[in-house]
């Protein structure tokens, strides 16, 4: 009986984990999901349309210099990268992955400070969103602790 049980638990294990729809080509290239194309320094989402880094610039930043980082960047050899909006980043808000990173990202964007600039401007205040709490935030331009830029573009046709 008690190995009836462990070999349907294990058929069932495995049975789970070939579902999870994980491929990568021999060279480790790319890596596909059911939501997510995961390249060396890229993070495409097929629900959203957009292409991410695969990490923030790793540093603190100041809104000013997070845009002209974002504009600048060239990762998987595009340049039409773009500081993100409020409700770009919300698409990658996933609470369950705070018990993994301390942030509410999904897992496969590494972010190293909890609140990636974006683009949208109330008034004199700047936009940003915080993977910490989960929720759109706003303050000073120049401001930079824990900011962090996080390139976005378009993926369309790629």
């Amino acid at each position: 009986m008690k190995n009836d049980i462990r070999v349907l638990a294990v058929a069932l294990c495995l049975s789970l984990l070939s579902s999870i729809s994980f491929a990568a080509d021999s060279t480790g290239a790319a890596k596909k999901s059911d939501r997510f194309i995961i390249d060396n320094t890229t993070v495409t989402d097929t629900k959203t349309g957009l292409m991410w880094a695969a990490g923030d610039n790793g540093a603190d930043i100041s809104l000013i210099d997070a845009q002209a980082y974002c504009d600048n960047y060239t990762g998987g050899g595009y340049d039409d990268w773009r500081l993100p909006t409020q409700d770009d980043l919300a698409t990658l808000f996933d609470l369950e992955a705070y018990e993994i990173s301390g942030y509410s990202i999904v897992g496969i964007i590494k972010l190293t400070g909890c609140c990636p600039w974006a683009s949208d401007q109330k008034d004199a205040r700047v936009a940003s969103f915080d993977f910490e709490y989960g929720n759109p935030d706003w303050g000073h331009p120049m401001s930079t602790i824990n900011a962090r830029a996080l390139p976005v573009r378009a993926a369309v046709n790629d």
